[in-house]
């Protein structure tokens, strides 16, 4: 009898310190960094904004929100446009991450994604990941969305 095996479609977006896992629907569009605009008194992952698409996209760096030092952003650095799951009255219908590598398409199995066993002892984990994951083995951290539109909206807030 054939089994129903289901498949996840996924991006692995590849950064300097880890890989992360974002469902290939998140991804609206991989693009150079140009005409990024500095935001002032903003804590140092929120790197700037970038003009997409007519659209004032935030643009963040997840070593940055786990204290590491960025590096410059040129054109020559690439952003994963990332769809946000807010509704239409978002005031950010995307989130700019920055990446260092390029994207991986895939798809797994779900029996391929398991929980890090190491990672449910881990008491400072990184605030852009909701899940840490081990696929075929390999570490990869699932990407927290939502919780990078929160850090982006608290930090906004705290600026007025």
């Amino acid at each position: 009898m054939a089994q129903n095996i289901q498949f996840i479609k996924c991006i692995i977006l590849t950064l300097r310190s880890q890989n992360v896992l974002v469902p290939s629907s998140s991804i609206a569009e991989m693009v150079s960094a140009q005409g990024v605009m500095r935001v002032q008194s903003m804590p140092a992952w929120y790197v700037g904004k970038m003009r997409w698409h007519g659209v004032d996209v935030p643009l963040v760096s997840f070593e940055a929100a786990e204290g590491a030092a960025i590096k410059a952003v040129n054109q020559n650095t690439q952003v994963a446009m990332i769809y946000t799951a807010s509704d239409n009255e978002s005031r950010y219908p995307y989130i700019g991450l920055i990446v260092s590598g390029v994207p991986h398409v895939t798809q797994f199995s779900r029996d391929q994604i398991v929980v890090d066993p190491d990672s449910l002892l881990d008491v400072h984990s990184h605030p852009m990941v909701i899940q840490k994951t081990r696929i075929n083995g390999a570490a990869v951290s699932i990407l927290d969305i939502d919780g990078i539109e929160n850090m982006i909206k608290e930090a906004e807030a705290g600026q007025n």
